[in-house]
C-alpha cells in the first residue's frame, strides 16, 4: 500500500508542468558590453567587447527558474587606442591565447522594485572563477526586452594585469563593466 502511494505521488509530481521561463535572443548591436578603467595617471579609458553569445532564459514571474549564460569573445575586446589594444590580448592582461573567452553564468535573480533586479552568478575570466553580482534594470515591451546594468570588478581578482602590472601606476585595479542589451522573445 505504501509503495502504491509513493508511486502515485511520483506520477503526480512528474505530470505537473515545469515552470516555463521565456527564452530571449540577444539582438545584434555594437558595444553592448563595455568597460571603463583608469590608466596609471588616473585618466579614464573605455573598451568594449562586441562579440558574445548570450543564452537567456528569464521571466520576471519565474525568477527561481531563470538562468543567463554570457560567453564573451575576449579577442574582440578593444579600447580603440592602439597601444592599449596591442597589450590587451597579451599574457599579462587578457591572455587570449590561453583564455579566449570569459563566461558569466547567472543563476540567482532577485527583484528590487520598479524594474530593477539583481543577477548573481559566477564570472570566469583568465581561468579564475569568482562570484559577481550585477544590478540591472529591465523593460519589457511585447516581444522586446531592454536590459541595462553595471557592476565593478577588481581586475586583480582575475589575474588581469598581475605581477609588475598590478601596480596602480600602470592601471587602476577597479574596472566598471556595463551592459546595454536588447533582446527579442524567441
Amino acid at each position: 500500500m505504501i509503495r502504491f502511494a509513493i508511486l502515485c505521488l511520483a506520477l503526480l509530481v512528474s505530470a505537473m508542468p515545469a515552470v516555463a521561463v521565456t527564452n530571449w535572443s540577444a539582438d545584434e548591436a555594437p558595444d553592448v558590453i563595455t568597460w571603463e578603467g583608469k590608466d596609471g595617471s588616473g585618466k579614464s579609458f573605455t573598451g568594449s567587447c562586441p562579440t558574445f553569445v548570450a543564452d537567456i532564459a528569464f521571466d520576471p514571474d519565474a525568477l527561481d527558474a531563470s538562468a543567463v549564460t554570457v560567453t564573451i569573445d575576449m579577442v574582440s575586446c578593444l579600447t580603440g587606442e592602439a597601444q592599449k589594444d596591442e597589450y590587451l590580448p597579451q599574457e599579462g592582461w587578457f591572455n587570449v591565447e590561453d583564455y579566449p573567452t570569459a563566461v558569466f553564468e547567472a543563476t540567482r535573480f532577485s527583484e528590487k522594485g520598479d524594474g530593477a533586479y539583481l543577477a548573481e552568478g559566477m564570472l570566469t575570466l583568465r581561468g579564475e572563477t569568482k562570484p559577481v553580482a550585477l544590478p540591472f534594470t529591465l523593460e519589457i515591451d511585447g516581444g522586446k526586452a531592454h536590459v541595462t546594468g553595471e557592476t565593478t570588478l577588481n581586475r586583480l581578482d582575475f589575474g588581469v594585469g598581475g605581477g609588475q602590472l598590478a601596480s596602480p601606476e600602470v592601471a587602476g585595479p577597479e574596472v566598471t563593466v556595463r551592459i546595454d542589451l536588447t533582446a527579442t522573445k524567441s
